[in-house]
């Protein structure tokens, strides 16, 4: 990344995490966050995420949440798998209305995807 960049911007924060699970953050450029990830490397970005969605109604789908704004930092940094970078949630109903949206472990996600069929 140029001096330039470093100084004004241009990158994206990110969550780095070791084999350990240790935290860590930086600024990186787009283009090295994919080639960490396409090394094994494990981390989680903090401006956007990407989320699957488990409805009962709708089925299973992917969509994009702003950090900041559809989720809070804080939930991204606790939740996201660290080894996709994405959340799982799940729409919870009462009736034919959607009631709420709850966080979830990808494993559980997984696992309730294979119940609603």
């Amino acid at each position: 990344m140029g001096l330039w960049k470093r100084l004004f911007g241009g990158g994206v924060e990110v969550l780095l995490i070791d084999e350990e699970g240790h935290h860590r953050h930086k600024t990186l450029a787009p283009e090295r966050i994919e080639q960490l990830r396409a090394e094994g490397q494990r981390l989680v970005r903090l401006d956007r995420v990407p989320v699957h969605v488990l409805d009962a109604m709708s089925g299973p789908s992917q969509t994009e949440w702003v950090v900041g704004r559809d989720v809070t930092r804080g939930v991204v940094e606790s939740h996201a798998d660290p080894d996709t970078g994405a959340l799982y949630a799940v729409v919870f109903y009462e009736g034919a209305e959607p009631r709420d949206t709850k966080i979830t472990s990808r494993a559980r996600w997984e696992e309730l995807a294979q119940q609603v069929g």
